[in-house]
């Protein structure tokens, strides 16, 4: 009986597994897009974006960066890889504390999955670009 028990069970578990081991390790479903896919995202729901270019990512020690300019002032935005237990632990940690710090200098910050996005708090359109962000998934 639990042969056949375990037998009708094994396709179940391997379809169900995977998707439990992507919650299991805290990934956001966000996780395999880019900084610039943020940019693209922005301008398929109404935001006009000015331009968009590469950022280092080291200053935050990010995965990777890229400044988009929205309503002539630029905004950071920088991806953490999920995966990896250092950059999800230092996601968390700043989107806790809705802040980074360069310098020693407080900045705040919004967090989405695995974007922070950096310098929303001067832009004309931050309401906006805000609520892109929380659909960004």
């Amino acid at each position: 009986m639990r042969k056949i028990m375990f037998r009708m069970l094994l396709p179940l578990v391997a379809v169900l597994l995977p998707a439990a081991g992507c919650a299991g390790w805290g990934g956001a479903a966000n996780n395999a897009f880019k900084p610039t896919d943020f940019a693209d995202y922005l301008q398929r729901e109404g935001v006009k974006v000015e331009s968009v270019r590469d950022m280092p990512p080291e200053p935050f020690r990010a995965t990777s960066g890229c400044a988009i300019k929205v309503a002539g002032s630029e905004i950071g935005v920088y991806k953490y890889d999920q995966t990896s237990a250092v950059q999800r632990k230092r996601l968390n940690r700043i989107a806790r504390d809705t802040r980074t710090y360069i310098n020693g200098i407080p900045y705040p910050v919004a967090v989405q999955g695995s974007f922070m996005v950096f310098g929303l708090d001067k832009n004309p359109q931050k309401r906006e670009i805000m609520r892109v962000l929380k659909k960004f998934k």
